[in-house]
């Protein structure tokens, strides 16, 4: 019986849908680690407001809380999660938001949670790239400098 329902479980669970939210964490991931980064994803109900991402660069850890917007403005960021990102960041903790907008990739500092709830998109961000060829490289030195 076990035998029968560990290849039924193998497919069910690569055939079931997945988020956009899911997708991004995925590819950021798999795009991190090619360019020796050290990913932990956090998945938390617990502790409302922490970060997706621990992600190891050089000798150090930032927090990336991962969000896809695909249409209109708004970064749907929670209170905890504004929280948790304002407090880390005043204490000089390397924290950051990183964005999917359908056709590019934005990079936000954590100290600017509040105005990206406030703002959206129309915030600048720190750095952007297109979505499609990424240079994850570039992501990784832009995390490692604001860690310095």
């Amino acid at each position: 019986m076990l035998a029968f329902l560990i290849p039924l479980w193998t497919f069910l669970r690569s055939t079931v849908a997945t988020t956009p939210e899911a997708r991004f964490s995925a590819r950021v991931r798999d795009g991190l680690k090619s360019v020796g980064c050290d990913i932990e994803r956090i998945e938390n109900r617990v502790n409302l407001g922490v970060s997706d991402m621990l992600v190891g660069v050089l000798d150090c850890f930032v927090t990336v809380e991962l969000k896809v917007v695909s249409r209109g403005l708004k970064v749907a960021l929670r209170p905890h999660q504004i929280a948790f990102l304002t407090r880390h960041a005043l204490m000089g903790r390397p924290c950051f938001v990183l964005v999917l907008n359908v056709d590019r990739i934005l990079l936000y500092h954590g100290r600017d949670a509040v105005a990206l709830a406030a703002d959206g998109l129309r915030l600048p961000p720190m750095a952007v790239w297109p979505s499609r060829g990424m240079n994850w490289a570039e992501l990784k030195e832009r995390l490692s400098a604001s860690a310095d």
